[in-house]
């Protein structure tokens, strides 16, 4: 991010609060809140991200704009799939199971435990 945006990633995002924190490895909360914010996307997901971002920033370019880093939830969303695209699939909600299936099932399996029992005379 600082690579694309510089200074006004830098000044937003800082890594350390303090100098204290810095020397002692201690991040800072800007830094620890986008760890775990970010920390279930998939390689696929962040190069997804960065792939939105540069061309969001060449788009802006092209009209005589410029961009500001996005925060961490605009990023989420840059990451993940548009509805539509071949990656979004929308699953369709389970069904109730049929009772009728249900009880059948439940008497052929009290069926094959007699049989089990049967084979070790229990």
């Amino acid at each position: 991010m600082t690579q694309l945006y510089g200074h006004k990633w830098t000044s937003q995002h800082k890594l350390y609060d303090s100098e204290q924190g810095e020397r002692n490895g201690i991040y800072g909360e800007d830094f620890m809140l986008w760890a775990r914010k970010t920390r279930n996307l998939s390689d696929k997901d962040w190069v997804r991200g960065m792939e939105n971002i540069e061309h969001r920033n060449t788009e802006a370019a092209r009209n005589g704009e410029t961009s500001w880093p996005p925060n961490y939830a605009e990023f989420l969303g840059l990451c993940l799939p548009a509805p539509g695209s071949a990656a979004h699939k929308e699953f369709e909600p389970l069904a109730l199971p049929d009772k009728n299936a249900q009880e059948k099932a439940r008497q052929s399996g009290e069926s094959e435990l007699e049989k089990m029992r049967g084979m070790f005379d229990l």
